[in-house]
């Protein structure tokens, strides 16, 4: 990676994040798949990332509504940090048009939701958790309220499937053949003719998509 990007990411963090990096290569890792780079991979970061996202989400649903139970928390903090949300949240804060530089084979590719979760676990280490907590909390702010308490699509599906006495879905994970993803994950019906499939990275954030994807096409039809 070249002085232009290290340039690039610096600008676009602290545009994006109103964040000055310390360490560049904690963020040339959170940025760059690893079909791009043999020295750069945001993999071990999404990790941390991840854990960090359900640390402090937790952190500031148990404050904000202290009468709700764990299983309340724990619906709002998955709707809150999804697959499908954290894209949309990638995309809101301008960081898809580095991505995109720097991982140009993956354009368009269901990888934003992975680097977001990296450039949170390339934050934790570059900083104190008082300032990770802040930009995380400035994130998610507006997002959070008793809306989040929906249920999630696999339970939707579940629900409804068992209201009408339909076999509940078997949702599987074959390793993928495609180099940008791991898994292909398939949602499977057979009493309905319904099987989705879709290439990710992650097994089960992608099973809620595919779980959603069935629901909109049975509220179609209907």
């Amino acid at each position: 990676m070249n002085n232009q990007f290290e340039a690039c990411i610096r600008d676009s963090v602290a545009k994006c994040l109103n964040y000055e990096i310390k360490n560049i290569e904690y963020f040339k890792d959170a940025f760059t798949h690893k079909s791009t780079s043999s020295l750069h991979n945001y993999e071990r970061l999404e990790i941390l990332g991840d854990a960090v996202l359900q640390l402090y989400i937790t952190e500031i649903l148990f404050i904000k509504y202290p009468k709700c139970s764990e299983g309340d928390i724990t619906v709002m903090r998955q709707n809150l940090v999804n697959s499908e949300n954290l894209d949309e949240i990638f995309i809101s804060l301008g960081l898809k048009n580095i991505s995109d530089k720097i991982n140009k084979q993956l354009k368009g590719s269901n990888v934003y939701s992975d680097i977001f979760e990296s450039i949170m676990g390339a934050l934790y280490l570059d900083c104190d958790s008082n300032t990770v907590k802040s930009i995380i909390y400035k994130i998610f702010k507006p997002l959070i309220s008793k809306k989040l308490l929906k249920k999630d699509s696999k339970s939707q599906l579940q629900e409804y499937l068992h209201s009408k006495k339909i076999s509940l879905p078997n949702y599987v994970t074959t390793k993928s053949k495609k180099k940008s993803f791991k898994y292909l994950v398939s949602c499977i019906i057979p009493s309905i003719n319904v099987n989705e499939k879709m290439y990710s990275n992650k097994v089960k954030s992608t099973e809620q998509i595919l779980a959603k994807k069935v629901l909109n096409k049975i509220n179609e039809k209907n």
